[in-house]
């Protein structure tokens, strides 16, 4: 699929209503890779190199380890014999599927355990670790000819580690998963509230100063600098509303209550399944509700101030 005239997305989709795409960006010099997708993607991420007429893929980017955003790397490495960039800390989860597995499913095993179905769900969508050959950091510019230049940006939340692009010459915002699915049957969770909302804020900035002819996501259809917008405040209300319902099921409760409780109650009220990320993410925003003064935590029960 042709975005513009330097910029292509392969697109799958992961369940009747999200969809899951990845991009090349073409250069006349060389091209590169964002994002691999899921394993199954191999082939049209090929078939979209091909649409693109691009001769030199030297570099594929991974804009963070989750299984759905690294799934062809082992097979997109052995093809074009290309490199894989990651934001700096995520080399382990890209390289390791057993560390992966491990630290992305039983973030609390003692309340979800190991389940062998999970495993290959999670697995299954990866073709095997690949080494990381370059380790990625904010503002690095990668020059694909004379005016085809792409600058990274550091968008921690979703995952401590994820970085996003700005194409400069076509005046394309290129993200992974700092635009999130904030509707659903799942949350998709994120590592820290905190830290995303100033990834939302800083997003809001640089849309403000270059007001994104196009906006390019891995879970949403191509928008422009007002779509982006209107994403960015998706995200904001859902960060509110997880924090506005713990406060509500703690205030509420007779007696302080540990995670377990507190995450199944998040999502009963919030409409969604009971899942690991959800898990990990209700953890990050009780920890920093602590941190914050505005939730006491002893002997692993919480409770509002």
């Amino acid at each position: 699929m042709k975005i513009n005239e330097k910029i292509f997305a392969a697109k799958t989709m992961l369940s009747d209503t999200i969809p899951l795409h990845t991009f090349i960006v073409k250069g006349k010099d060389f091209s590169v890779l964002i994002d691999s997708g899921i394993a199954s993607m191999f082939s049209d991420i090929v078939d979209v190199v091909e649409e693109s007429i691009s001769s030199d893929v030297r570099f594929l980017f991974n804009t963070h380890p989750h299984a759905d955003h690294i799934g062809s790397n082992k097979q997109l490495k052995e093809k074009y014999n290309l490199l894989i960039a990651a934001p700096v800390g995520s080399e382990q989860w890209i390289e390791d599927m057993e560390y992966h597995y491990e630290q992305f499913c039983l973030p609390f095993p003692e309340i979800l355990p190991h389940s062998d179905e999970t495993k290959r769900d999670i697995i299954g969508l990866m073709d095997g670790g690949s080494k990381v050959d370059l380790s990625v950091t904010e503002g690095m510019t990668i020059k694909l000819d004379g005016e085809t230049q792409l600058t990274t940006i550091s968008l921690p939340g979703h995952m401590i580690y994820e970085i996003g692009f700005i194409e400069h010459s076509t005046n394309t915002l290129i993200l992974g998963d700092a635009i999130t699915v904030y509707e659903g049957d799942l949350f998709p969770g994120h590592f820290s509230p905190k830290m995303y909302r100033a990834s939302v804020k800083k997003l809001a900035e640089l849309n403000r100063k270059h007001q994104f002819k196009q906006v390019l996501t891995a879970h949403f259809d191509p928008t422009d600098s007002e779509g982006l917008y209107k994403h960015l405040l998706g995200i904001h209300h859902m960060i509110d509303q997880i924090d506005w319902t713990i406060h509500q099921i703690l205030t509420e409760a007779s007696k302080p209550l540990a995670l377990e409780p507190i995450w199944r109650a998040v999502c009963d009220r919030m409409g969604r399944i009971y899942e690991f990320r959800g898990l990990a993410m209700v953890h990050g925003h009780l920890t920093e509700a602590v941190q914050d003064g505005k939730i006491l935590q002893a002997d692993g029960l919480y409770t509002v101030c």
